[in-house]
């Protein structure tokens, strides 16, 4: 293999980690459970500590579960940027700025819960990359912590009342 062979490789394999990373976001806020999940391997090293929630390792199928209390929100985005991906055999560390800005309506108003932060997901190549672990580690609160604690709190709310049966 020649030298720019390899290093068109290298670069295509940074590639395909970062999409992964990026698929995670697009999964998140187009509800596509199935998409989501399948980006996993069977169980993930979940850390979102810095929000108070998770931090453990769990079957990949509970988180995707647990994520699709995202549907209490009318709408999320999860923008990631300055993206980097560090390859080493058959595991990757993908880094990035992640801008989520999470919208719910409740009565007359709209509550905004946002953060600025950074993912690092950790990938194994299986057929292909999947996520093992994702940190998820908090900058800032732009419209406050206390905003985003009330509207997650809020969509909690209306995806539980959506899913009692």
């Amino acid at each position: 293999m020649s030298q720019g062979s390899a290093a068109v490789d290298a670069l295509l394999d940074r590639e395909a980690a970062a999409a992964a990373v990026t698929h995670y976001a697009t999964a998140l806020d187009a509800r596509d459970w199935h998409a989501y999940r399948a980006l996993f391997t069977d169980e993930i090293a979940i850390d979102y500590g810095s929000i108070g929630s998770l931090v453990a390792t769990v079957a990949a199928d509970d988180w995707t579960n647990r994520c699709r209390a995202l549907e209490g929100f009318d709408a999320t985005a999860h923008q990631l940027h300055n993206i980097i991906a560090t390859i080493e055999g058959d595991r990757a560390t993908v880094t990035s700025i992640v801008d989520a800005v999470h919208v719910v309506g409740v009565e007359d108003r709209a509550l905004l819960g946002d953060l600025i932060g950074r993912y690092t997901h950790q990938l194994v190549r299986q057929g292909g990359w999947k996520i093992a672990g994702v940190t998820l580690t908090v900058v800032a609160y732009p419209a406050g912590k206390e905003a985003f604690e009330a509207a997650f709190a809020a969509a909690r709310a209306i995806f539980a009342e959506g899913n009692s049966a």
